[in-house]
Parts: structure tokens; sequence; C-alpha cells
């Protein structure tokens, strides 16, 4: 948010705009390039509660990630949203996904959980803007959620970097909410790819 390769905007308000959705919160975590980077929500439905956690780090020189957290209502429902970017370090990783189920644990159980965002599962930093995947059968950071919340359980690539290519973004939810479908976009915008879930409340 009002970064030089935003042109100096307000992203969150832009994304807003075009999108006619007009509640809006953003959660930042560091400075950058002369203003914010960090996480951000976009709801058609008035914002109850809104906070930014910060993740956990194991060396602070590593660049500093969080978890944003909205509840949302409409009617009688009541949604928390979380929205977040993982690290490129597995261990980091591992700890936020266990802050997550600290934090979610305060929740009341009526109450519906949605967890969407980059994950960076399988990804390492090698050198500067430079990342690799390295493929596991298992990744202990999606075991730890899927304790507690269900998995979309999407396959398709949605980060693309030179020649690497992984499925890094995805949702995971409360066992209160139904999964209608959802599906991987492709869009050349970035070198991520946006996930679209759809969910009977």
């Amino acid at each position: 948010m009002y970064t030089n390769r935003a042109y100096n905007k307000n992203q969150i308000y832009t994304f807003s705009k075009y999108t006619n959705l007009q509640y809006r919160a953003v959660g930042t975590n560091i400075k950058y390039k002369n203003g914010f980077y960090g996480d951000g929500i976009l709801s058609k439905f008035p914002i109850e509660y809104s906070a930014n956690y910060l993740s956990p780090l194991v060396d602070p020189s590593h660049e500093q990630r969080g978890i944003l957290c909205n509840k949302i209502s409409f009617g009688n429902t009541k949604i928390n949203i979380f929205s977040l970017h993982m690290s490129t370090f597995e261990q980091e990783r591992i700890l936020t996904a266990k802050e997550l189920l600290k934090i979610t644990s305060k929740i009341n159980k009526n109450e519906t959980i949605l967890i969407g965002g980059d994950f960076n599962i399988g990804i390492q930093k090698v050198g500067k803007h430079l990342y690799k995947y390295n493929h596991k059968e298992n990744f202990e950071e999606y075991e730890i959620l899927q304790q507690k919340f269900n998995h979309i359980n999407n396959s398709d690539p949605t980060w693309i970097s030179g020649n690497e290519k992984a499925c890094i973004d995805t949702f995971f939810y409360s066992k209160n909410l139904k999964l209608l479908n959802y599906k991987t976009i492709p869009a050349e915008i970035s070198d991520h790819y946006p996930v679209y879930a759809e969910f009977l409340i």
C-alpha cells in the first residue's frame, strides 16, 4: 500500500472501489518502499471487528509476516475471515500454523471460520528474490491446521516463478461451512494465480 510498485496508491481502497466491496481492512506488517506491506480483506458486509497478529519469527532479520482477522456479520451469521501470507522459512510456517490454532480456539464455536492466503508451503528462499519449491507428500503446517479445519485440497499450480511452479495458495474452513466449489484462475497479473472458493453458510 502506497509503495512505489503500486504507483504510490492505496491498493486496498482501489480494489474496494472497483469490486464494489465497500468494507475493507488492512494489516500492515512492515514498511516497504515508501509504503507498507501486509494483508487486506474486502467485504460486502460490515466488519464488526478487525485485528492483525504478527507471525512468529525465529530470526529477527527475517521478514515480518502477519495474520489479519476480520469478523463479518450479516443477519445472525458471524464469519471470521483470516488472510495470511506465511514465511518462506519452514520453521516459521509451522509456528504460524500453531499460532492460528491458538487464536481460533478463542472464537465461539457457533461462528464460522475461513482462512485463506499464500501459505508458501514447500517454498525455500535461496537468494534475493530467488525461491525454490521442495515437494513433500505431507506438510506439517497443513497437518496442524487439519486438526481443526477442512481443506479445499486444490492442487493446480497457483505460483509460477521462472521454472518453478507449485500450489501454495489455498483455503481452510471450519466444519460448519459447506464447500460448494473452487477453482484456480490463471491470470497474468502476478506470480500468483487467484483461488476462488464458494461456501454455503
